[in-house]
């Protein structure tokens, strides 16, 4: 054998490219899982590392799932002395199948024989699960080393999420929470905003609408550089009461390097922009009502009005329902934006630019990589760009 191949390191690094996501989770269908299953087999050198590597990212229908997927009955003695060969390497865990089948998982783990934690070093814990009734079942998964925590709540059917209240003092070294899909929905909106408050280290936060106590919290919150949240219409937040008075005042959200706001209509996130003065470098925004050429253009206006225009390196706008065409006066405010990387502009405005404006483009962002023009959202409606266009924009941005 290589002396490289005895050098866990290298070993590591060579496992973790055989276990290649793959979009098949039937049994048997990822020749990644089988390959490392096989490896683990070889030779001692590959025993650990392959097992650490395949049980690391754990899936429903991966071994752990499919072994209690479908029991009925609690786990023994010697199915937990079983498993304890295994759980400790999982580092990851996810749950996107809305089915019984997970009831199943959740239920078994709780009565396992032995008082400990099933999972006892996850960091990891991607839920969308969204049935209601079994979300009180996650937090057996709350252990000391989770780190990372994704929540999907379905509008239809809030679930009681009040088991997430303990989350601070079980998790102390949580970094991201995502929690989102409650909308308004008061009693989560409280629950939510009670824990956010109670998390010290937070770098990434996805959530819905806050209280005003949390908003506040967030716009200052001392490590929080990523975030997603709602923007309610008709209800303006206030961002007068800086909370660290024997601090110099900074603006709120500065920083902030990754922002996506969402909300009703794309007025409601002029005016928040407005009020906070921001200048993340990534900023996505999504609207649930189509949005007018006139009012993009006065979107567009307020970002180059507000914001540092080296700052912004990234934009990412989504307006799905159809709408009225827009042409290049429509995002020429954005033409102040000189470190524009990526545009992706997916509306249901059909598009209008000739090549020249195109080539214009070019000229304004001469660092662009990625150019995303409604992506087929758009009524259909002939482009007025053409080859020549596409070859003056890229003769534009060397990069």
């Amino acid at each position: 054998m290589h002396p490289a191949l005895q050098l866990n390191d290298i070993i590591y690094v060579i496992f973790r490219h055989v276990n290649e996501p793959s979009s098949n989770f039937k049994p048997g269908g990822n020749v990644g899982h089988a390959a490392l299953a096989a490896l683990a087999r070889t030779c001692q050198i590959f025993h650990e590392p392959a097992l650490d590597v395949l049980w690391g990212d754990l899936i429903l229908s991966t071994p752990l799932g499919l072994l209690l997927a479908y029991r009925t009955n609690a786990l023994t003695t010697r199915d937990w002395e079983v498993l304890q060969k295994y759980v400790p390497r999982v580092r990851s865990l996810t749950f996107h199948v809305a089915a019984p089948v997970c009831r199943n998982v959740l239920k078994a783990l709780r009565q396992s024989p032995v008082a400990q934690p099933p999972l006892p070093n996850l960091q990891r814990l991607d839920c969308r699960h969204l049935i209601p009734e079994d979300y009180h079942l996650l937090d057996i998964f709350f252990v000391p080393s989770l780190r990372d925590l994704t929540i999907e709540v379905h509008p239809a059917s809030f679930p009681d999420i009040s088991f997430i209240s303990p989350l601070p003092a079980l998790c102390p070294q949580l970094t991201s929470f995502r929690l989102f899909g409650y909308e308004s929905h008061e009693p989560i909106v409280a629950t939510v905003s009670n824990v956010i408050m109670s998390l010290p280290h937070l770098q990434t936060l996805h959530c819905d609408q806050l209280s005003q106590a949390a908003i506040t919290f967030v716009a200052w919150h001392p490590s929080l550089t990523e975030l997603d949240i709602s923007i309610p219409s008709g209800h303006a937040y206030n961002f007068s009461q800086f909370p660290h008075p024997t601090l110099p005042r900074i603006p709120p959200f500065s920083r902030i390097k990754s922002f996506g706001m969402n909300s009703v209509r794309l007025t409601t996130i002029g005016a928040f922009i407005k009020a906070v003065q921001s200048s993340p470098s990534h900023l996505r925004i999504t609207t649930s009502h189509a949005s007018s050429p006139e009012d993009l253009e006065e979107f567009f206006s307020i970002l180059s009005n507000q914001w540092r225009h080296e700052s912004l390196q990234i934009l990412r706008l989504e307006s799905f329902l159809p709408g009225a065409s827009i042409d290049i006066d429509t995002i020429k405010p954005l033409l102040r934006f000189s470190k524009l990387r990526e545009l992706h502009l997916l509306t249901g405005n059909p598009i209008r630019f000739s090549d020249e404006e195109f080539a214009t483009m070019g000229a304004s962002w001469p660092s662009l990589e990625v150019i995303n023009l409604n992506n087929g959202y758009a009524q259909a409606d002939p482009s007025m760009i053409t080859l020549r266009g596409l070859i003056l924009l890229v003769n534009k941005c060397p990069l």
